[in-house]
């Protein structure tokens, strides 16, 4: 096998959803898939742009967001090695809902739509965790939609807060720690408001006793007081 081979063989194996395949079965698709790198800041595709392969990213990250008519963009998400992108558009032949740009370089491989639908219909083990990738995407939309409904910075930030304690908190008694993988920019934009509020409130309820923050590092002392918070702000 050669090493550039070796290597797409590599990142496939990383993929949820090539987890039943065979060594045999990745060099094979492996021979399919083409590799992309794109620089920081470039746009790997646009909302309504025809859907024509599966992309998987391979090193780096991608930022997926929707654009209102007003120019203003929502974060829906971060991808990061090992994510596929674009799972339900490549299975209707259809159109990216989703505007993706590079935010750091980034490597994507990339598989034909055409055989990424055979793949699926050969191996239904690979289409049950199409399954459940979406499920796992329906669920953070589900979560993003809960935070955005307050109607104050703080609460969507709260909201946030608790909800990253739930999905990758280390929990000691009632209290909470968690490593915010997102700049100040990021949530701001996941959040729907500027950098300067989100800067502004992490400082207030640092000042309040609510968080502790080292770094990137952040810190619930009381997690029943941080939800007494967000019931407050509802």
């Amino acid at each position: 096998m050669t090493t550039i081979r070796a290597k797409l063989v590599a990142t496939l194996r990383r993929v949820p959803l090539f987890a039943e395949l065979s060594e045999g079965e990745l060099g094979e698709v492996a021979q399919r898939v083409t590799r992309k790198e794109y620089l920081s800041g470039t746009t790997i595709f646009t909302d309504g742009e025809r859907c024509r392969e599966l992309l998987v990213v391979a090193a780096g990250a991608v930022r997926l967001m929707k654009t209102a008519p007003s120019g203003r963009e929502q974060l829906i998400s971060i991808e990061r090695m090992g994510s596929t992108l674009a799972e339900v558009p490549v299975f209707e032949d259809g159109q990216y809902s989703l505007t993706a740009r590079a935010i750091e370089p980034t490597e994507l491989v990339r598989l034909p739509a055409d055989d990424f639908r055979r793949i699926c219909s050969q191996h239904p083990g690979i289409a049950m965790n199409v399954i459940k990738v979406l499920g796992r995407r329906l669920r953070h939309l589900d979560g993003l939609v809960e935070e955005l409904s307050f109607s104050t910075v703080r609460g969507r930030l709260i909201a946030r807060l608790l909800r990253l304690v739930e999905e990758r908190g280390r929990r000691t008694e009632n209290a909470a720690e968690f490593e915010l993988d997102e700049n100040n920019e990021e949530l701001a934009a996941r959040l729907g408001t500027v950098r300067e509020l989100i800067s502004r409130n992490l400082g207030r309820l640092h000042g309040d006793g609510l968080i502790e923050m080292r770094r990137r590092t952040v810190r619930i002392p009381d997690l029943r007081k941080l939800e007494n918070e967000i019931l407050e702000e509802s």
